[in-house]
């Protein structure tokens, strides 16, 4: 889920690309550690894809144990 909240910041801050350094910097800058193959398994899915496109079973579907509405409060919280 943390990768996924990055992800959407980056995209809402204007990145139409994050880049696996991009995500690893905003996780840092909290104290979090990123999961590379995580991380990794999120990018290859997502890339070339319009964020707006991707159905949210299918960012769940990346992230085990998240759900529209854990992702849609990290994401606004941050």
């Amino acid at each position: 889920m943390r990768h996924i909240a990055a992800y959407l910041l980056l995209q809402i801050g204007g990145n139409s690309s994050p880049t696996s350094k991009d995500v690893k910097k905003v996780l840092s800058a909290v104290g979090i550690e990123a999961d590379d193959e995580r991380l990794d398994k999120l990018l290859s899915e997502l890339k070339g894809k319009d964020i707006n496109d991707v159905s949210w079973p299918d960012l769940g579907a990346l992230s085990p144990g998240a759900d529209l509405y854990t992702v849609c409060v990290v994401t606004v919280n941050c």
